[in-house]
């Protein structure tokens, strides 16, 4: 039996090669529960219980950040890929159009497959307003058929199939720019390169005859539709005809373009993440900085730790000579530091990790409750004349910004490498300050004492 500083009393037992793996562990474990948990506090318990709840407020700050950010980037990508980017874009041969759409869609992964033409144009609204949009030329009855590109614009299939056969389906912002309501005229001038008459001007004039509002300022200010009908007037496209595929699992976009990859009639076949790459670039990118920024916390955190446990080992130094001094190995007594400091770690993973999914999954309804405590205490000074006004705390203000709320996302990977972090930067702040005693003399520190 062997006792420490504070009268506890532990047995240990001399080292033996032959001993299993879970009999040298479990004391070693024992120990640094102790150490850990003992009742009567000290400076190294407040230190860890500090240590515990930095790295549960790292931890929350992590997940509640990058849900934020994976909602916000899910809502729009999820809109690109409903609306102009769709998840693979394939560009067929001079051969027939029908019968590779009906080949596309028969296939089991393929949800949808809409051909479009798709070119910009100079539209020009009431008063000579000008602004430049994304036309999509598609036919009425394609429309109707992809069920997730009309909910994405918010309309109903049967009434976006009728408003496209009457004239020209415009983003809301865009008819706001151009002057524009249902029922006036708009024009649409482009240009077409003829093989015979070189570059051709050409002017197209119809009724806006429904607006939509996607939610993404990008899509209501730029996006124009037209039916692929009106295509016919012109001496030539102005642009490949394009298939639109949409799958039913966006995982699956591989697959379908190895399976692709040989098939005849297809000239070329680009994936969603390929199309919009600079975009999906500067997203990670985006997610990555401010991971490693949210991440600083871990560092300030495992410092503090380092610190504290530099002084704990230097106080512990009678305990662990008479543990060297029965045979106890440096590995082993390492062993027992590096396991409290993974005790540390998961404490505040397992509390961080509690508290910060349901935070972040309802991160939005707790803002506006916090926002709405705060405009009935601004009222009540408001009505006894204090406040001289109600100001709009929401932060996100329709007269601002063009989204309703906070979007959350939980990914289990996010989660999952959070922890990972968390778990892993005490146990290494530990390691590296006992690494400075761990050659000390047990005889030169017993005669010390």
């Amino acid at each position: 039996m062997v006792a420490d500083e504070k009268g506890r009393r532990f047995s240990v037992k001399k080292e033996n090669r032959n001993t299993p793996k879970n009999a040298k562990f479990m004391p070693l474990l024992h120990i640094a529960i102790r150490w850990s948990t003992a009742k009567k506090k000290t400076s190294h318990q407040t230190g860890l219980q500090f240590a515990i709840l930095g790295i549960a407020a790292g931890i929350v700050a992590l997940i509640v950040v990058l849900s934020v950010m994976n909602g916000f980037q899910r809502q729009y990508i999820d809109s690109l890929l409903e609306t102009t980017s769709f998840h693979v874009r394939i560009t067929p041969e001079n051969s027939d159009i029908q019968t590779l759409s009906q080949f596309l869609r028969q296939t089991p992964l393929v949800r949808s497959v809409t051909p479009f033409v798709e070119t910009s144009l100079l539209a020009e609204g009431a008063e000579n307003r000008q602004n430049v949009v994304r036309v999509m030329w598609i036919k009425p009855q394609d429309l109707a058929r992809d069920a997730g590109f009309c909910k994405t614009l918010h309309i109903p299939a049967p009434l976006a199939e009728k408003s496209l056969e009457n004239g020209i389906l415009l983003g809301s912002e865009a008819a706001r720019l151009l002057g524009t309501y249902e029922g006036t005229k708009l024009i649409l001038r482009g240009a077409l390169v003829s093989p015979d008459e070189g570059i051709q001007q050409y002017e197209i004039d119809a009724p806006v005859s429904g607006l939509f509002r996607s939610g993404y300022y990008e899509l209501d200010a730029g996006l124009a539709i037209l039916s692929q009908e009106k295509i016919t007037s012109l001496p030539t496209a102005p642009a490949p005809l394009v298939l639109g595929v949409k799958l039913k699992k966006s995982e699956q976009t591989d697959a379908l373009v190895a399976a692709l990859a040989h098939t005849e009639g297809i000239k070329s076949i680009e994936s969603w993440r390929d199309y919009n790459r600079s975009f999906f670039s500067a997203l990670r990118t985006e997610k990555i900085v401010m991971f490693l920024l949210v991440s600083i916390i871990f560092a300030v955190v495992a410092i503090n730790i380092h610190y504290s446990m530099r002084r704990t080992i230097a106080r512990k130094a009678r305990d662990l000579a008479i543990l060297s001094a029965f045979g106890t190995s440096q590995r082993s007594i390492s062993t027992i530091f590096m396991l409290e400091g993974l005790i540390v770690g998961i404490a505040g993973a397992a509390l961080g990790v509690g508290i910060g999914i349901p935070v972040a999954h309802n991160v939005d309804s707790i803002i506006n409750g916090v926002i709405s405590l705060l405009e009935s205490v601004i009222s009540l000074f408001y009505r006894m004349g204090i406040a001289k006004s109600i100001p709009d705390l929401r932060p996100f203000s329709p007269s601002v910004f063009y989204i309703d709320g906070i979007p959350s996302n939980v990914f289990a990977s996010d989660i999952a490498l959070i922890s990972a972090f968390a778990i892993i930067f005490p146990a290494i702040a530990v390691y590296l300050a006992y690494r400075r005693f761990k050659n000390a003399s047990p005889l030169e520190v017993l005669r010390s004492e």
